[in-house]
């Protein structure tokens, strides 16, 4: 059972965009491994401190890639167990127009507007 308001052509397209989404981080992985791999000492310090914010940035996307890649991996379950598109937080249907602008989210609208608001009071 599909709890989704998506006919089943939407679903398989977003499961597609899931996936390719998923190759392509992976992909984006073995490119930051392999230049992790590659790191050349240089002679001067801005080219040091050039090399130190570019590997940090790397790492920093890297990092926001793996939280990615969690979340389309949620999504690709839950497709395949029939509670794709069920909010996490309150249980209810996550509009379509939502699943589509965001396919890998979990929350609904409502909860993920409440979440950012006792986040920010935090800030």
């Amino acid at each position: 059972m599909n709890v989704t308001e998506l006919s089943e052509t939407e679903l398989k397209n977003l499961k597609e965009s899931l996936l390719f989404q998923k190759s392509s981080i992976l992909n984006k992985t073995h490119e930051f491994k392999a230049e992790q791999s590659s790191i050349t000492s240089v002679a001067d310090e801005a080219e040091v401190a050039s090399l130190d914010i570019s590997n940090n940035i790397s790492i920093h996307l890297h990092e926001r890639d793996r939280t990615a890649l969690y979340a389309i991996e949620r999504a690709l379950s839950k497709i395949a167990d029939g509670t794709y598109g069920q909010c996490e937080a309150c249980g209810e249907i996550i509009s379509a127009r939502r699943l589509q602008a965001r396919p890998f989210t979990a929350l609904c609208i409502d909860c993920m507007e409440e979440q950012e608001s006792h986040s920010n009071l935090f800030q």
